[in-house]
């Protein structure tokens, strides 16, 4: 089973997202960041410093509703940028943590089930195969505004 690295961060702001919408589900776009350049955190996960710093970890987002008239009108996903992103969230409010052929897929995806926790996101490949997901104890450099 191959492994999928996720922030703990990043797995709990889906769920949010995804508890805020039900019953609707949600799809995002997520990107990943190699180790090497993500912080250590506190709290649960495999330490940073367990993990190759080559190994890639999900841990940011693109806002799912940013855009969306013109995706609408157009059929184009305008508010992520092509190659970006190295998988997808899906929350599916029913229940069912399986992947099917009528969601968005990506080469990897990450599927939330309620009660919306991290510990409810199961981790496919495209072709539905379950993968491994690592749940990482580190977090993203805070951006300046100034930077």
């Amino acid at each position: 089973m191959t492994d999928i690295y996720a922030t703990h961060s990043l797995l709990r702001v889906l769920c949010d997202l995804a508890e805020d919408a039900d019953p609707r589900p949600v799809t995002v776009a997520l990107a990943s960041t190699p180790a090497s350049d993500l912080d250590s955190a506190d709290g649960p996960g495999l330490p940073l410093s367990d993990l190759d710093p080559d190994s890639e970890v999900l841990s940011d987002f693109y806002f799912p509703d940013v855009g969306d008239a013109v995706n609408r009108v157009f059929g184009v996903d305008l508010n992520t940028p092509p190659g970006q992103t190295t998988a997808r969230f899906l929350s599916h409010p029913k229940g069912d943590p399986t992947i099917s052929l009528t969601d968005d897929l990506h080469a990897r995806v990450l599927v939330a089930v309620p009660p919306w926790t991290p510990d409810d996101v199961r981790a496919y490949d495209r072709r539905g195969r379950r993968l491994s997901l690592v749940v990482v104890a580190a977090e993203t450099e805070e951006a300046s505004v100034l930077d």
